[in-house]
């Protein structure tokens, strides 16, 4: 617990504060200094959760957490009993008020613990973290703080998701333009070829469709294929793998949602390139070497039958 809390107090704060060598030290129970640079007011219960922005460098003064593009976050204060037991930053935060500016040398053991130093930071050696108490509340208090800032998230997850839906889409009718690619388009940012066109009715949302496909990147790398010859031809191949058609409802949220759209363009027999824009796809989510955030992906599909129930 002394290693997880002290580096979840110091990683979870947010704005940048300057190194100052000015400033009243001051000298905790304990023979901890630090450093007040600026001097705030109000005090702070234990158990109230402080709003932190922070910034950390090394001896040569080079920058290894940065708080300065985010938000302020939760440091919760702790106890007399939880100073003598816990020590470093916590015992720091004990005596702090709101609106307080500090800075404090913390030896990186303090902070990772027994984890994995970055690379350039060597056991032993110090850090230097300057702290700005922003705001200070009680539990009732933080978890309405905390509601509102989901809100504000989402709408800008979705602001982003907007952003990034239009890089996207450049980029697909770039890659169609210079390969002389006429491809159908849907208000989704969709893009589609059938290659070759089925018969009967198209997909309805909830039947269950079986089809053989190939995916690779945008003008990069095949990532899998149900169908064995070409796993083959493109590396993909493991061994004790099923080959064969994917059975899948459409429509239910089983596949990625440009599956779950351009599936219901199609009819039996339908083969088809589509060009699926990130979002629809696992959007900033990393799944393999090949699939990392952002990434638009391309799959040629056949759709086989309409499993009809």
């Amino acid at each position: 617990m002394k290693k997880y809390s002290i580096y979840l107090v110091f990683v979870l704060a947010v704005v940048v504060l300057s190194s100052c060598n000015n400033g009243k030290e001051i000298v905790t129970e304990s023979g901890m200094k630090y450093t007040l640079l600026e001097e705030g007011s109000g005090e702070i219960a234990p158990g109230d959760m402080m709003m932190v922005h922070f910034v950390a460098r090394d001896i040569k003064d080079s920058i290894w957490m940065d708080s300065r593009d985010g938000l302020a976050r939760p440091a919760r204060k702790i106890d007399s009993v939880s100073i003598r037991i816990e020590g470093g930053l916590e015992e720091v935060l004990f005596y702090v008020k709101k609106g307080d500016s500090i800075s404090c040398q913390v030896p990186v053991e303090k902070i990772y613990g027994n984890r994995p130093l970055p690379i350039g930071v060597e056991r032993g050696s110090l850090l230097t973290v300057g702290m700005k108490i922003e705001d200070a509340m009680d539990q009732a208090a933080y978890s309405t703080y905390r509601q509102e800032m989901a809100v504000k998230q989402r709408s800008l997850d979705s602001l982003k998701a907007i952003d990034q839906l239009a890089i996207d889409i450049e980029l697909i009718d770039k890659y169609l333009a210079e390969n002389n690619i006429e491809a159908q388009k849907t208000e989704s940012g969709l893009r589609y070829v059938i290659t070759q066109e089925g018969e009967g009715d198209k997909v309805q949302s909830g039947q269950t469709i079986k089809a053989n496909y190939t995916g690779h990147v945008l003008n990069g790398a095949y990532f899998d294929s149900s169908i064995e010859e070409v796993a083959k031809e493109q590396g993909l191949y493991k061994e004790g793998r099923t080959y064969g058609p994917l059975e899948t409802a459409i429509g239910q949220g089983q596949v990625i949602k440009g599956w779950d759209e351009a599936f219901q363009l199609l009819n039996a027999g339908s083969k088809a390139t589509l060009y699926i824009p990130s979002g629809l796809a696992y959007g900033a989510r990393t799944r393999s070497a090949e699939i990392t955030a952002n990434t638009i992906l391309v799959f040629d599909v056949e759709l086989l039958e309409i499993i009809e129930e």
